[in-house]
C-alpha cells in the first residue's frame, strides 16, 4: 500500500485544488465532516491531499491508501502546508466526541485520555473552582441566566494541541484546561488544529465590545 510522503508542498496542494476545480477524475469520494478551505471554496481534504500526493510522488492514491480525521496524517500534511480544515457546517458533534475517521495512532490515544480528563470530576472541579463556572470566551454564565438549574453547569476545554503532549503527559486542571459554554466549545473546534480561547474571544469582544465588559 502506497503512503505518503512525510512533506506536502504548498505547490502540490494548490495544483490538486486547481485540478478539482477544473473537475479532474479521481477515486475519492465527497468529504464527510470536514472541509479544506481555499479562497471561500470547500474541497474534500483527502482528495486533495491524494492529488497533491501523486504529484508528490508520481503514483495516484485511492480513498483507502490513507485516512482522513483530525488527528491523521492527512490532517498534519494539509495543516502544514498552510492550509485550512473546517468541520462541514452540517455536523456539529458534541467537541469531546472522538472523530470516527480517526487512524487509531498515538494521537488518538492521547485524544481519548485528555477527553477523559476534561470529563473527569476532580480535574473539572479543579479548573471550575480556579476560574468560576463562567465562560471564558463570551462571559456566559448559566446560573445567572437559568437560576439554580444552571448552577455550576460548564464545558471544560483541553487549552494544549494533542500535538504537543507526550504518551505520559498529565493533565493540569488550572494551567490545561478552560470553562468554556457548549457554544463557544463547538466553536473552538470549528477548524483544526482547534482556535484557542484568546483567539475566539477576540472574534467575540470586535463584534460584541459592550457585552465582554459585563
Amino acid at each position: 500500500m502506497p503512503s505518503l510522503p512525510d512533506k506536502l508542498l504548498r505547490k502540490d496542494v494548490l495544483q490538486a485544488i486547481d485540478d478539482l476545480r477544473l473537475g479532474r477524475k479521481h477515486s475519492f469520494g465527497p468529504s464527510v465532516r470536514y472541509d479544506l478551505m481555499y479562497e471561500d471554496d470547500r474541497f474534500a481534504p483527502k482528495a486533495v491531499a491524494g492529488l497533491a500526493a501523486e504529484r508528490a510522488v508520481g503514483f495516484p492514491f485511492g480513498p483507502y491508501d490513507f485516512k482522513g480525521g483530525t488527528n491523521s496524517k492527512c490532517f498534519k500534511l494539509l495543516t502544514e502546508a498552510g492550509f485550512e480544515i473546517v468541520r462541514k457546517l452540517d455536523f456539529q458533534p458534541l467537541p469531546e466526541e472522538i472523530d470516527e475517521e480517526e487512524e487509531y495512532t498515538e494521537g488518538s490515544v492521547q485524544k481519548i485520555l485528555i477527553n477523559r480528563y476534561e470529563r473527569d470530576r476532580r480535574a473539572r472541579e479543579k479548573c471550575v473552582a480556579h476560574y468560576g463556572a463562567k465562560c471564558q470566551v463570551c462571559n456566559f454564565d448559566f446560573e445567572q441566566t437559568f437560576g439554580i438549574v444552571g448552577k455550576g453547569y460548564i464545558h471544560v476545554h483541553h487549552v494544549v494541541q494533542l500535538a504537543a503532549l507526550q504518551s505520559h503527559y498529565i493533565v493540569d486542571p488550572v494551567l490545561d484546561l478552560r470553562p468554556v459554554c457548549p457554544n463557544c466549545h463547538a466553536m473552538l473546534h470549528r477548524r483544526t488544529p482547534p482556535y484557542s480561547v484568546t483567539e475566539l474571544r477576540r472574534i467575540v469582544e470586535d463584534r460584541y465590545p459592550n457585552r465582554m465588559t459585563r
